[in-house]
């Protein structure tokens, strides 16, 4: 199992959206997820920055079935513009731990799978 870690920012005035859409992530999307081996993924907002959290069994086996995913590629888009994705990393790395405890761990937690 992988653990990974990615921080994003959503643009100014997209709040609600985010909050809105997350609490109706498309049963597609959802069982791509699933099949690319992901078994727990989370989401953390504080303010317009989200930190994410996810395990899966296999990152490289999951960006590829990720990537062929029209669910995915339609989310994507339908973010386009008003989410930006600033780092992504292992959780095993240092600098992973350096921008958690930056980030401080708190915040509201929006559930994907």
């Amino acid at each position: 199992m992988q653990r990974i870690a990615f921080i994003m920012k959503i643009k100014p005035g997209s709040e609600e959206e985010y909050r809105r859409r997350h609490q109706q992530v498309w049963p597609e999307l959802l069982a791509d997820l699933k099949q690319a081996g992901c078994s727990r993924y989370s989401i953390y907002m504080r303010g317009l920055e989200l930190f994410a959290y996810m395990e899966v069994e296999d990152f490289q086996h999951y960006l590829t079935v990720m990537a062929a995913s029209q669910a995915s590629e339609h989310w994507e888009i339908s973010w386009s513009g008003r989410l930006t994705r600033l780092q992504v990393f292992p959780l095993c790395s240092p600098k992973c731990f350096i921008s958690i405890k930056q980030w401080g761990g708190s915040g509201e937690k929006s559930r994907k799978s």
